[in-house]
């Protein structure tokens, strides 16, 4: 008797399929902002999680696993098919027990031991060798290597430890936990919204110290620290107006008065501005649970101000007599904010 061949799927069982899913830390900020920050194009910044039978593994303050699409509070910005695997679960399980003591949160460094280099020894560990593209593993290293990206460095660190601060599990050590697949649980009813958002003003004085070095002109602190109180005050005096929270990432008046001094954008972030996409459109936006902590952060900013000299009288243009009552603005006043009303996509400078 002639014997039946066997189907295909029973003489080649299909293998495990590997994806590596890459998410924006900068959520659409680098692609808008790099060129004018560092003088080179950057799309974004990658965390990158691993997604292999039914589970997404990832760093997150030390080795962690989620079902997939909950490691992180953000969509996946690319979905990369990485082939497939021979190693089992169980395998692959006792691999990341193996080099969970290489991957803590006292060895990470931004450009030489990151999220990504874990992803990468995973992939290479499930597909034979074949690690994640030069570009997402090098990418913190190539983005930054302008001097302009030493700014870019600190802003990048403190969204990704924020990101990290968010992750299901991402404190814990514990590489095989069970972190839910609920992603980022709500305040349980009741509960105070978190008192560090508001009170830590440690990263807004190390931005301040950067603003005032002598990295930036006298006039160049003066605008930076200007604009930034009257975004702050907006915010303070307005606290439930949206408006007052939003600014496009766009708008000249910001990148003139803010994003070219050192340590500007980096003051922002530290008030707890971040980039969100509104409408299609980049944007900063400030976050709920840092309202409180508003007339902290412009007092400290107008404390700054004032250390700088007095403005010098300006002469009385032909024929015009000088300024009214014949005094130059004080220093630490609104002067040099000329353009700022009005200005589309300014709604937290208006």
């Amino acid at each position: 008797f002639l014997r039946k061949a066997p189907d295909a799927a029973q003489a080649a069982p299909t293998m495990p399929a590997v994806e590596a899913w890459v998410y924006d830390i900068t959520q659409g900020m680098a692609k808008g902002m790099s060129m004018a920050i560092i003088g080179k194009q950057v799309d974004l910044i990658p965390h990158t999680g691993v997604i292999v039978y039914g589970k997404e593994y990832f760093f997150g303050g030390g080795p962690a696993v989620s079902d997939p699409g909950m490691a992180v509070p953000l969509q996946p910005a690319q979905k990369l098919q990485m082939g497939e695997t021979t190693k089992t679960k169980e395998e692959l399980e006792k691999f990341l027990a193996e080099i969970a003591p290489k991957f803590t949160p006292e060895s990470y460094s931004l450009t030489t031991h990151n999220c990504n280099h874990y992803a990468d020894e995973i992939v290479k560990f499930l597909c034979d060798g074949k690690g994640l593209p030069s570009w997402i593993v090098n990418i913190a290293d190539e983005a930054l290597s302008t001097p302009q990206g030493a700014s870019l460095r600190v802003m990048i660190e403190n969204m990704e430890k924020q990101m990290r601060a968010c992750m299901p599990g991402g404190g814990g050590m514990n590489p095989f936990g069970a972190q839910g697949s609920a992603g980022v649980a709500p305040p349980a009813a009741g509960a105070a919204a978190p008192a560090a958002a508001a009170a830590d003003t440690t990263e807004l004085k190390t931005a301040l110290d950067e603003v005032r070095s002598s990295k930036n002109a006298t006039e160049v602190q003066r605008t930076c620290l200007t604009t930034l109180s009257k975004i702050m005050q907006n915010v303070e005096k307005n606290p439930n107006d949206v408006k007052f929270k939003r600014i496009k990432m766009e708008n000249a008046v910001f990148q003139k008065k803010i994003m070219v001094a050192e340590g500007g954008t980096d003051a922002m972030i530290a008030m707890g501005w971040g980039p969100d996409t509104i409408d299609g459109e980049d944007t900063w936006v400030y976050a709920d649970d840092h309202v409180a902590g508003a007339g902290t952060y412009r007092q400290m900013i107008d404390k700054r101000l004032a250390e700088l000299p007095a403005l010098p009288k300006a002469a009385p243009a032909a024929g015009r007599g000088g300024y009214m009552g014949g005094a130059a603005p004080a220093a630490g006043g609104m002067a040099g904010m000329g353009g700022m009303g009005g200005m589309p996509g300014m709604g937290g400078m208006g």
